[in-house]
C-alpha cells in the first residue's frame, strides 16, 4: 500500500466498507461520473478542495463499517485501532498521502493546502554533534502535551558508545518522575549482538532498566535489533532517530511530527514485537514465586550461582528463618509451608554443595551494622542478635564447606557506569531470578528469553573472573573481615546503650 494511487485506494475503501460509488457521491455532493474518473485515474480531486474530500471521505467510510468489514479494513492497513475517530484520521491522512504521490507523478507544483496539518508542520532535525536528545530536550514539549504516553525506543545496547548506553539507561528515571502525572508505557526493542564485547556493562545496564522504578509499565523485548541506531517514537506525537557510523559516531538525528511517519514507524515496531518479540523477563510478585514453587524450582537446579547486592535469606540458621518467615508471611499458611520445606533443602543440601557466591563488601558490612535485609524481596530489620546468630552461621558454613566459593566486591563492578545499582541475581543451570527493587509487589524478574539467559551466565563468569584487584577471595581474609564487622558493630551498640 506504500505506493498505492488515490483511485486505487478510494476503490478498495468502498469495496472494505461494502459501499457503492453512487452513494459515496451522493454523500459528497459530486455527480457519481467524478466518482468514477477519480477511480479510474483519468481524473483527480482539485487540489483546493482535496482536504475536505479527504475528510468527508474517511467519515463516510468509517460510518459505513460492521464489526467485520472493520476489522477487514485495519488488517489491510495493518493497523491496531479502536477508537473510530482516530481510524477515520488514518484512513484521511492515507487519502491525502496518496493523492499526493499520484498528483506528483503529472505534476511536481502541488498546492501546500494539499498537505495534511501535521505533515505540512513537521520538523526535521538534522545535527550531526547531537546524539543525547533522543527522548530528552526535542521531545519534552510533546511529551508536556499529552497525559498517556507509548514509547517505543530500539536500538542494540551492546554496540553502542558508553555514555550512549548509560544515558538511555538514565531515561528511565525521567520517565519515571513525569509518570507522577501521566499515564505511561515503554518497550524497549534490543538485540545482542556484539553482546561478547563489555559484556558486564551492558548486561548490567539491561538488568538496571528491568528492576529500578518498578511503578513504571517499562518492558523490554528481545527483537534481534543489530544496529545501533536509535529509533524512538511516541505514539500520535513524534518520531525520532539517531543514525551511527560504523566508527560509532553519531551521523545526524532527525525529529520529525508527521503523523503518517509517526503511524507508520509505530505500528511497524508493534509488528516487530508481535512477531519476534521475545520479552526478556516475566515479573513475578515475590508470594507467587513461593506459591508457584518457582523459588523451589531454582534452589534444586544445577550449577548454582549468587550475586548477592543485598543480604538476605541464605546463610540463615533453620530458626532464625522460620522466626523471619512467620514474621513476615504468617497470615499465608500455603506460603509458610511451602518456607519450611525451601529451608530444609537449604539447610540439609544446598549448604553443603558447590556454589559460586558474589557478595558486595559494603552491604554486607551495612547489614552488620544496621540490620537491614530483605527476606524474600521483603525488607526486613533484624535485632542485632539475630544479626550476630545469621553471620555466625554464615561463617560456619564457610569454614566448614570447602565446596562453598566466595568473593568480596570491594568496589563497584563498574567503572563506566555511575550508579549504586547492586543488583542480587540468583543463577543455576537452567533458572535466574533477579530481585527487583522492593515496591509494593516485591517482584522478581524471572528470565524468560533464552539468549539473556547465556547472558546472564556470562555476566557472572566475566565478574567472576575479573579484575583481581575488585575482589577479596581468600576465604581466611573475608571471614576475618567479617568478625572484625561485627565486633566493630557490638562496641558501637554497647557505647550506645
Amino acid at each position: 500500500m506504500e505506493n498505492i494511487e488515490f483511485g486505487q485506494l478510494l476503490e478498495k475503501l468502498l469495496y472494505l466498507s461494502n459501499q457503492k460509488k453512487i452513494t459515496l457521491a451522493k454523500e459528497l455532493g459530486y455527480d457519481i461520473s467524478y466518482i468514477s474518473k477519480w477511480i479510474n485515474g483519468r481524473n483527480l480531486p482539485t487540489q483546493k478542495s482535496i482536504s475536505s474530500i479527504c475528510k468527508a471521505t474517511s467519515q463516510f467510510i468509517v460510518s459505513s463499517l460492521n464489526p467485520i468489514s472493520n476489522q477487514g479494513l485495519k488488517r489491510y492497513f495493518e493497523i491496531e485501532v479502536e477508537d473510530d475517530t482516530e481510524l477515520a484520521k488514518y484512513i484521511e491522512r492515507s487519502l491525502k498521502k496518496s493523492y499526493l504521490i499520484t498528483a506528483q507523478k503529472s505534476d511536481s507544483n502541488i498546492y501546500k493546502g494539499t498537505h495534511s496539518e501535521e505533515n505540512y508542520n513537521s520538523i526535521l532535525h538534522i545535527n550531526p554533534r547531537l546524539r543525547k536528545q533522543y527522548l530528552s530536550n526535542d521531545t519534552d514539549l510533546y511529551i508536556n502535551e499529552s497525559n498517556k504516553l507509548d514509547i517505543i525506543l530500539s536500538t542494540n545496547l551492546y554496540k553502542l558508545k558508553s555514555n550512549d548506553k548509560v544515558y538511555i539507561a538514565g531515561m528511565k528515571s525521567s520517565l519515571a518522575e513525569i509518570q507522577k502525572d501521566k499515564e505511561i508505557r515503554v518497550r524497549f526493542l534490543t538485540g545482542f549482538e556484539g553482546s561478547e564485547n563489555n559484556t558486564i556493562l551492558n548486561t548490567f545496564i539491561l538488568i538496571y532498566m528491568i528492576i529500578t522504578y518498578t511503578d513504571l509499565n517499562f518492558e523490554v523485548y528481545n527483537c534481534n535489533i543489530d544496529n545501533s541506531d536509535i529509533l524512538s517514537v511516541i505514539k500520535d506525537r513524534i518520531f525520532h532517530s539517531a543514525i551511527f557510523a560504523n566508527n560509532e559516531r553519531c551521523l545526524f538525528t532527525n525529529m520529525s511530527k508527521e503523523r503518517t511517519i509517526i503511524d507508520e514507524v509505530y505500528y511497524s515496531f508493534e509488528e516487530i514485537i508481535k512477531d519476534q518479540g521475545k520479552l526478556l523477563v516475566e515479573k513475578k510478585p515475590s508470594i507467587d514465586v513461593l506459591k508457584d514453587k518457582v523459588y523451589m524450582q531454582y534452589i534444586m537446579g544445577q550449577d548454582l550461582k549468587w550475586i548477592l547486592g543485598s543480604m538476605n535469606e541464605f546463610f540463615m540458621p533453620s530458626d532464625l528463618f522460620m522466626e523471619l518467615a512467620e514474621s513476615v508471611f504468617g497470615q499465608d499458611k500455603e506460603v509458610i509451608q511451602e518456607l519450611r520445606q525451601i529451608n530444609i533443602f537449604l539447610q540439609s543440601i544446598i549448604y553443603k554443595s558447590n556454589i559460586k557466591v558474589l557478595i558486595y563488601e559494603t552491604e554486607l558490612m551495612k547489614y552488620i551494622s544496621n540490620g537491614e535485609a530483605i527476606f524474600f524481596n521483603r525488607p526486613i530489620k533484624l535485632t542485632l542478635a539475630q544479626v550476630e546468630k545469621h553471620i555466625k552461621n554464615m561463617e560456619k558454613i564457610i569454614k566448614n564447606n570447602e565446596s562453598i566459593e566466595i568473593k568480596l566486591i570491594e568496589n563497584n563492578i563498574l567503572d563506566d557506569f555511575n550508579s549504586d545499582l547492586k543488583p542480587s541475581i540468583y543463577l543455576s543451570k537452567n533458572l535466574k531470578i533477579i530481585k527487583m527493587n522492593p515496591d509494593k509487589f516485591n517482584n522478581y524478574a524471572i528470565v524468560k528469553d533464552f539468549e539473556f539467559n547465556k547472558i546472564c551466565d556470562e555476566l557472572f563468569d566475566k565478574s567472576w573472573n575479573g579484575n583481581s584487584g575488585k575482589f577479596v577471595d581468600e576465604k581466611d581474609e573475608i571471614l576475618d573481615r567479617i568478625s572484625k564487622a561485627l565486633i566493630y558493630t557490638r562496641i558501637i551498640n554497647d557505647e550506645e546503650n
